[in-house]
């Protein structure tokens, strides 16, 4: 095993010479050589660049600074997302794309991967959000300078790093369910570089009234209360800090960003808990460096160094949850640095990229009695990650018609040490690993853009992608869990073979109107998909059971009129189907996946005030994967409502005050995403916000 101290000493070494030859000299400047692909002129984001031929957006939360929103209210608004919630705010909540399982999509953090090996599933409620500039979406696979495969897309959480003053932002919120946050951000500039420090404090009771059932959803409802939920509360802290310089022609960048929470878990509502809580704490560490002209004017250097590290507490001492070993504790280290060199081969019509990412990621749990003493400590996991990958965008036509074949290379290597409490193994197998898994991945990729029609205001154009992409299995999955999961080693990684293609439209009408669409077609096929399979009485087993096939189309519009009018709409249409080899299973819909899923925005705007209205809906759609009557979900609306007033504003200083009024859910709708996590009903909140 490598040491923390050995691995970041291999980190010094490699970025060394990237500084070194970073380095102003007095030499004469070489000419200056564009290096951005063209490909949306409003954006500023080089990540679009290095995937030109992508459906894939960018979110700016200049306006989430005023307003009480959070991750996954702002991602269940775009076409093709959807947010899966145990609760309100706070709750556990994943994330999928285009119709697949949460851990098939990938979720980065200014371009570093968070996704967690233990489950492989992302919980939205533990990621930044306050601290962030924008939010990356990314439909047709992953780009080259990120690192994985994904079979669902992937997203990109971008912090706060660029800005033309200092600011200084104190923002208070509060509303319904005693909910308060409280935030402090600071952003500053020095010589030859910026920084931005963030705090905040959230918290929330959650204890909304919704009908309980009883359990009985339709042979009995003459026992349904109006019940209130039961410890959801959840308080949580955070601390963000980025410091970015330049040191000659490298650019780097410092970034920092903890969390610390404290939650019950109040279980479905027919039976509730009133004693399980869990304490989470992350720290994601990374710096990233970039440098022009490396050796030679042609060339461009990226790296990434990381460290992500979580703590995980389970206090469970009742055994609401569980009937065994009641609490547990575990730990998460992850390390990684990836090396991203670009050759800008223009006179030739061609950019060439590669990316080479070596990952550890380890993983212990500890079960615990009621008192929080220590049971069992089970064995340890280790996932070690290499990864390649090859991009030649080629240019034609003037920068009209590119081409980008891709190719991914990937090595797993699964370690899970030996149960130390086990005699047999220490006797038989004192020092080497009782598991041992070895894959390797090779998948490639292919996109095609055409633009159309290329004006100084206009740009119509085609886009299109293939590719081969693939799951690897959990450690959960792979290594089972004590007393309820059978662990798999033979597990086939699951594999999808995807397409999409479609138009996409951005103009400028005269000198205030801006519009932005695209329309799509997308298609996946998953093959050996992992099911949890009845193993014995009490017991699961994972195994690749199920296929699927997933096609449907999606389309997204966006204007503004900047003497006043604000306009968004996404709609999107899927039809996901399991194609089992089980005839109770064939034809039968996915689970939670809606046929049509839309939102819609209307804003009006001056320069002291916004009014808007938002509109979703969800579809109907099965909660189980033979579609049952008992788990039909019926098709829910939702309307929010919000009004910001700014009572103060100075244009000369940026000085500002702004008050914010915002209804959730206006008609009240009781509804829930999963059986017995019900969702909030009607919510008010107030925000102040002052900038000086």
């Amino acid at each position: 095993m490598v040491s923390k101290f050995n691995l970041f000493l291999c980190m010094g070494f490699l970025l060394g010479p990237n500084l070194l030859y970073g380095q102003e000299t007095p030499k004469k400047e070489p000419e200056t050589i564009e290096i951005k692909a063209n490909v949306n002129p409003s954006s500023q984001n080089s990540n679009f660049s290095k995937n030109p031929t992508g459906f894939q957006k960018e979110i700016h939360l200049d306006s989430a600074n005023t307003r009480y929103t959070s991750l996954p209210d702002i991602l269940n608004r775009e076409a093709g997302v959807r947010i899966r919630q145990y609760g309100g705010l706070g709750s556990y909540s994943t994330l999928s794309l285009r119709g697949t399982n949460p851990n098939q999509s990938k979720i980065y953090w200014n371009g570093v991967p968070i996704n967690n090996s233990l489950g492989g599933e992302i919980n939205l409620a533990d990621l930044p959000f306050d601290n962030l500039e924008k939010i990356e979406i990314y439909k047709s696979g992953t780009p080259a300078g990120f690192s994985g495969s994904a079979i669902g897309g992937s997203i990109n959480l971008v912090s706060k790093t660029k800005f033309e003053k200092p600011i200084t932002r104190v923002n208070l919120m509060g509303g319904s369910f005693k909910t308060a946050k409280t935030t402090v951000t600071h952003m500053d500039q020095f010589t030859n570089g910026s920084y931005f420090v963030q705090a905040l404090h959230e918290t929330s009771d959650q204890n909304f009234t919704y009908l309980n059932n009883k359990g009985t959803v339709l042979f009995n409802t003459y026992d349904d209360t109006i019940d209130e939920r039961k410890n959801a509360q959840f308080r949580k802290t955070g601390f963000t800090g980025n410091l970015s310089f330049d040191i000659g022609k490298t650019k780097i960048n410092l970034l920092n960003d903890y969390i610390h929470r404290k939650q019950g878990l109040p279980g479905p509502g027919n039976r509730q808990t009133t004693s399980v809580g869990r304490v989470f704490s992350k720290l994601s560490s990374a710096i990233t460096t970039e440098t022009n002209e490396f050796i030679f004017t042609n060339l461009t250097l990226e790296t990434k160094t990381y460290g992500n590290f979580s703590k995980d507490d389970l206090f469970d001492p009742k055994s609401e949850f569980s009937f065994g070993t009641p609490n547990a504790y575990t730990k998460t280290n992850q390390y990684g640095f990836q090396l991203s060199p670009t050759l800008y081969l223009l006179d030739y019509y061609q950019v060439l990229r590669a990316s080479v990412l070596t990952e550890q990621e380890f993983f212990t749990r500890y079960e615990k009695r009621a008192n929080h003493e220590t049971e069992r400590k089970e064995p340890k996991k280790r996932r070690d990650t290499q990864s390649f990958t090859f991009q030649d965008e080629i240019r034609l036509f003037s920068n009209c018609l590119f081409l980008v074949p891709q190719v991914r290379f990937e090595r797993y290597t699964d370690r899970f040490g030996k149960d130390e409490t086990s005699i047999r193994n220490q006797l038989l197998d004192p020092l080497t690993d009782v598991f041992t898994v070895r894959q390797n991945f090779t998948n490639p990729s292919f996109g095609l853009k055409i633009i159309w029609i290329k004006k100084e205001n206009w740009e119509w154009g085609t886009l299109a992608n293939i590719s081969k992409d693939f799951r690897i299995p959990s450690f959960i999955e792979l290594f089972g869990e004590r007393g309820s999961i059978v662990g798999n080693t033979k597990l086939r990684p699951e594999q999808s073979r995807n397409g999409d293609f479609g138009f996409y439209l951005h103009t400028k009408i005269g000198s205030g109107w801006k519009i932005q669409s695209d329309v799509s077609y997308f298609q996946k096929r998953i093959y050996d998909m992992i099911l949890f399979l009845p193993n014995s009485q009490f017991t699961l087993r994972p195994e690749n059971v199920d296929q699927a096939f997933i096609r449907g189309a999606e389309t997204s519009h966006n204007i503004i009129w900047n003497k006043g009018l604000k306009f968004n709409f996404n709609y999107t249409y899927q039809d996901a189907r399991n194609y089992s080899d089980s005839p109770a299973l064939n034809g039968k819909y996915l689970p939670l996946r809606s046929k049509s899923q839309g939102s819609a925005l209307l804003a009006f705007f001056n320069e002291t005030s916004e009014i808007g209205i938002e509109y979703q809906y969800i579809g109907a759609n099965f909660r189980d994967r033979t579609n049952e009557y008992l788990g039909f979900l019926p098709a829910r609306q939702f309307w929010n409502l919000y009004i910001q007033y700014s009572a103060y504003k100075n244009k000369e200083t940026g000085n500002e005050l702004i008050f914010g009024f915002e209804v959730r859910n206006v008609t009240d709708k009781r509804v829930e995403d999963l059986v017995g996590y019900p969702l909030p009903g009607r919510s008010y909140y107030l925000t102040g916000s002052y900038r000086f």
